[in-house]
């Protein structure tokens, strides 16, 4: 990817994005809101959670290849069609158990690029309900000029169209070949690919995760913030 002039980048004060979950923190709608929900629910089924846990992922991947891409990440509506309980609102996190979930050196990172000349945007597939409890209670809602989630868009990654508010966009980091390379490559914009170590689970799309390769990987987000600043300023 060839690297930005400097006077550009001042100039249109370019889109640098970021996917949330295992990117700058450890999933707290499934940890602290999902999980608990879920283990409740299977005694009230009398299953186990994987057993219930699966037929979600089966509804998910069913409305996702029937191309009903917000549907599939609407966890409440698919508990519904399950038949299983009503799944509560997310509840104001704990703020110490909350920031136990943040990974090693985000804040860092993210508090030094709000003084760069870019806008910063998240970029999540989680609904809005479902992630911006948690982003208020670490304060991370004044952080980002932009929330981008499928329920406010229609759509979700891979689909380019949700990037459409977050132009021009120099580069979009995140942990998933799947989601987050293809829908950077998809909307011509460069990827940072963090490699958490995590499967890639996802092969709905033919060209992921096998056929996609990023711009840049990064084993941490030390690397992570050394190649965006590399970006802006050689």
């Amino acid at each position: 990817m060839k690297s930005p002039d400097t006077r550009a980048v001042l100039r249109h004060r370019p889109w640098i994005t970021f996917d949330l979950d295992h990117t700058l923190i450890d999933s707290p709608y499934w940890h602290l809101h999902f999980l608990p929900w879920l283990e409740q629910e299977s005694g009230r089924q009398s299953t186990d959670m994987d057993t219930l846990w699966h037929c979600f992922q089966r509804e998910a991947n069913r409305a996702w290849r029937a191309g009903r891409w917000v549907d599939a990440f609407d966890w409440p509506a698919l508990a519904e069609s399950l038949g299983l309980s009503r799944m509560p609102a997310v509840q104001q996190p704990n703020p110490t158990v909350i920031r136990s979930l943040v990974l090693p050196g985000v804040e860092k990172m993210l508090w030094t690029l709000r003084r760069y000349p870019i806008r910063l945007g998240l970029v999540t597939n989680g609904f809005s309900a479902f992630q911006e409890p948690f982003l208020r209670a670490l304060g991370w809602d004044y952080v980002f000029d932009a929330i981008i989630t499928p329920d406010r868009t229609g759509t979700a990654k891979p689909n380019p169209a949700i990037m459409a508010a977050v132009h021009p966009g120099l580069v979009h980091i995140g942990d998933r070949l799947s989601h987050d390379v293809l829908v950077a490559t998809r909307s011509h914009r460069g990827s940072i690919h963090l490699a958490t170590g995590l499967p890639e689970t996802d092969y709905i799309d033919p060209l992921s995760p096998a056929m996609i390769a990023p711009d840049f990987s990064a084993a941490n987000l030390q690397e992570v913030f050394a190649l965006i600043t590399r970006l802006l300023w050689t």
